[in-house]
This record gives C-alpha cells, sequence and structure tokens, in this order.
C-alpha cells in the first residue's frame, strides 16, 4: 500500500514532466475508489500551495465526497518544485 507522501510525490513528478489530467484507470468500483487516493493527494497538494490550479470533478457526493476526474490546470509551484528536491535529498541520504 502506498503511503500518502509517496502518492503525493509521485503526482507531483506526474505533473512536473507534463501531466495534466488524472481520472480512475477504468469504470469499475474498485478503480474509482483507488483513484480517490490519487485525487486526495492532489487536493492536499492543491491546499498547502504546491500546485498552481486544478479543476475537481465529482462523480457522487452522498456520505463523502468521491472525485471522478482532476485536471491541474497549471504546473507545479516553486513551494512543489522545493518539497521534490526535499524528498529527493532525503531519499538519497537513507
Amino acid at each position: 500500500m502506498k503511503t500518502l507522501g509517496f502518492i503525493l510525490e509521485s503526482v507531483l513528478e506526474e505533473i512536473g514532466t507534463g501531466k495534466k489530467l488524472f481520472t480512475p484507470e477504468s469504470g469499475t468500483q474498485e478503480a474509482l475508489d483507488e483513484f480517490q487516493k490519487i485525487a486526495k493527494a492532489i487536493s492536499y497538494a492543491d491546499s498547502e500551495g504546491l500546485l498552481e490550479q486544478c479543476q475537481f470533478g465529482i462523480a457522487d457526493f452522498t456520505d463523502r465526497l468521491i472525485f471522478s476526474r482532476v485536471l491541474v490546470t497549471g504546473g507545479v509551484t516553486e513551494k512543489g518544485q522545493e518539497f521534490l528536491r526535499l524528498r529527493f535529498s532525503d531519499r538519497h541520504q537513507k
């Protein structure tokens, strides 16, 4: 199981290389559930100022918010770049 930190790092790296659209791998409920980890990592990155701008597609809003897609309309901010530099540095010091 991937941790939120690892997912966040992976997503920021993907965005840094130009990926803009994130969606579930398939139309199954399992894929949608798994995608929530990615969407929440992007939402966290957005709220912490690691990304410039995002748009979230919502699949359902019953007892909890379910994201169906995320479009990153900006890129990784300088703060996000610094986050990645620190993670990369920490990984190589261990």
